[in-house]
């Protein structure tokens, strides 16, 4: 046995306070009489007196120092070791790609199927045995991890539906083999609607297969993806994978566009259950790419469009406006996928701007370009809500979390010629002197823009390790490519506003089910999520994609942005029946014990001895 709170025995010294009451009691009174004749029984019973008596005399005094005693036993929480031996792990894994939700001949989708299947097998099991749950989606996900709560599982399972993406079966059960090892006695059960000798290929190997749904004619796009040519960087080469599910043969076309600019097509013939991999050679580079499968007789549209775009970081273009520019452009060259270049104030030309961020050093433009926009110690700017600068009088306070800070001490950053500004609405202080702001940043006028009022061309400030990580910080916060503002957190029935690129006009958010909705400026772009799976943002200038970003939607995880990978599994591998020790704790028990004390304590004062 163990003390998770040793220390709390210190209160069973509340015993000397219960015996200094009870020698501080009230002496009986001394009183005359006449005869002892009628109390000679009583003095002789008492001089006959056995232990047991003396017990029956002291008892409330016995009763209430055991109390304390207990609670004080309580209070130090008693633990002790228990081996619990665990059946072995159990791995669910429901196939979610679009080609479940395909219905059949008496209209009931095949998910519903799988579902009803995994829940009948979750309760046949065992109540020893340990059950995850996975989909096997476009990012396989754990669901649930080693759980032996049944009504917990069947929850989760009966709320899952079918993303718009072929599913990847072959990752979700590397992750269940990672929770239940069929070598090692583990179960891992899969329920799908692929053939039997799709399931039968060594991908599945080991794991229990339940087949639902009936054959019905469709084409699907399994997978689509770019990446650069390795001998012309220049261009793009495409990968796209076709499935024909049919029972016979089928013709189809593929068409891939990059951008919005004129779709490639070429024709391929499916025989049934084949699966054929076309590749598109000398793309164009573009913000963004679409691909899309279309034959005669296709029973399911949902799987027939894919979205991919280059995995890579945004390449921004950044200019420095001002008279000492180079150490801040010598630190942005330093930060990747990011080109910039120094201009004199009296050489800006805010008529020829194309630049994706701007620094203005010492002055800001009467009109701001289309882009995002940071001022390092500005004038006043009406425009933008802010006064006239005034010298920092203390040292300045930092807000948590801030974005421009990250891996910034603050210290190294004040000087005697740091200025402050009155907060404008729009703005959130990362650095306060006071009710001013020494850094600060937000969306205004639909472009990102942040403040500094920190000198940044002393001497000596180039060259202090905090300078290009800060500018990196910064740099990366105001990219105007990235849709989602800072610290968006996504759930279903709170849209999220999102912060267009200044140039563009046209904002088409695809959800999960491939149903787009397009945004207009200047009216409000949001990102509503409504079921787990990925949602591509795209935005245009006319006809031009000019970005494009995929989000990664999962209750209660955190929001991926970007293409993303498949998650690795869960930790060490849970192998088949084992023991293992754990902690139960005893204080309830000892709890229990002293209120059960002083309920007989009570009643012995009430019920036995009477008052007196």
């Amino acid at each position: 046995m163990s003390w998770a709170a040793p220390l709390a025995f210190v209160w069973a010294g509340l015993t000397l306070a219960v015996l200094g009451f009870f020698l501080l009691r009230p002496r009986r009174q001394r009183i005359v009489v006449a005869s002892l004749l009628v109390w000679r029984r009583t003095i002789r019973a008492r001089a006959d007196d056995t232990w047991l008596a003396w017990l029956r005399r002291h008892a409330l005094l016995l009763l209430q120092l055991l109390t304390v005693a207990v609670f004080a036993l309580a209070l130090a929480r008693p633990e002790r070791l228990a081996t619990v031996e665990l059946g072995p792990p159990v791995a669910v894994v429901m196939d979610v790609s679009a080609s479940m939700a395909i219905a059949d001949s008496e209209g009931t989708p095949r998910i519903r199927r799988a579902r009803d299947e995994a829940s009948a097998f979750v309760h046949s099991l065992g109540d020893d045995r340990r059950i995850s749950l996975i989909t096997a989606g476009a990012v396989p996900r754990t669901l649930v991890a080693q759980t032996n709560d049944r009504d917990q599982v069947t929850r989760i399972l009966s709320a899952i539906e079918p993303e718009a993406s072929h599913g990847r079966l072959d990752a979700a059960l590397d992750m269940a083999r990672s929770l239940a090892n069929p070598a090692a006695g583990g179960i891992v059960a899969l329920f799908t609607d692929q053939s039997p000798v799709e399931a039968a290929s060594p991908a599945f190997a080991g794991v229990r297969t339940v087949v639902v749904g009936e054959p019905s004619p469709n084409v699907a796009l399994v997978s689509f993806q770019v990446r650069r040519r390795l001998d012309n960087p220049d261009t793009v080469q495409g990968v796209v994978a076709a499935r024909n599910d049919g029972t016979t043969g089928v013709a189809a076309e593929v068409l891939v566009a990059a951008g919005r600019g004129s779709p490639t097509s070429r024709a391929m013939s499916l025989t049934a259950g084949e699966r054929q991999i076309l590749v598109f050679d000398n793309l164009p580079v573009a913000a963004g790419y679409q691909a899309e499968v279309r034959a005669a007789d296709d029973g399911l549209s949902a799987d027939n469009l894919a979205f991919a775009s280059l995995a890579e970081p945004s390449r921004l273009s950044v200019v420095v406006v001002g008279n000492d520019p180079w150490p801040i452009v010598r630190a942005l060259q330093a930060v990747p996928a990011v080109t910039a270049q120094a201009i004199a104030v009296d050489s800006f030309d805010q008529d020829n701007s194309s630049a994706d961020v701007y620094v203005f050093q010492g002055f800001a433009p009467e009109m701001l370009p289309s882009a995002s926009a940071v001022f390092v110690q500005p004038p006043a700017v009406p425009s933008l809500g802010l006064d006239a600068p005034t010298t920092a009088d203390s040292h300045p306070l930092a807000v948590a979390n801030s974005p421009l800070l990250q891996s910034v001490d603050v210290g190294d950053l004040v000087s005697d010629s740091d200025v402050t500004y009155a907060p404008p609405a729009w703005a959130r202080v990362d650095l306060s002197v006071g009710e001013r702001a020494l850094l600060a940043h937000g969306v205004v006028a639909g472009r990102r823009t942040a403040v500094i009022g920190f000198d940044l061309a002393g001497a000596g400030v180039s060259q202090a390790p905090w300078f290009p990580v800060f500018w990196s910080n910064v740099v990366r916060w105001a990219d105007p490519f990235a849709p989602l503002p800072d610290g968006a957190h996504l759930e279903p029935g709170r849209p999220v506003r999102l912060i267009p690129h200044p140039r563009s006009d046209r904002i088409a958010v695809t959800n999960p089910a491939n149903e787009t909705i397009e945004f207009t400026m200047p009216q409000p772009a949001v990102l509503d999520v409504t079921v787990p799976g990925a949602y591509t943002l795209r935005q245009f200038v006319g006809r031009e994609l000019v970005a494009q970003t995929s989000i990664d939607y999962a209750p209660g995880t955190e929001t991926r942005v970007g293409l993303g990978g498949v998650p690795a599994g869960t930790g060490a591998t849970v192998d088949s029946a084992q023991r293992i020790q754990h902690q139960i704790e005893l204080w309830p028990w000892a709890a229990g014990l002293a209120l059960a004390l002083v309920l007989v304590e009570w009643w012995v004062f009430h019920r036995v001895r009477g008052v007196r």
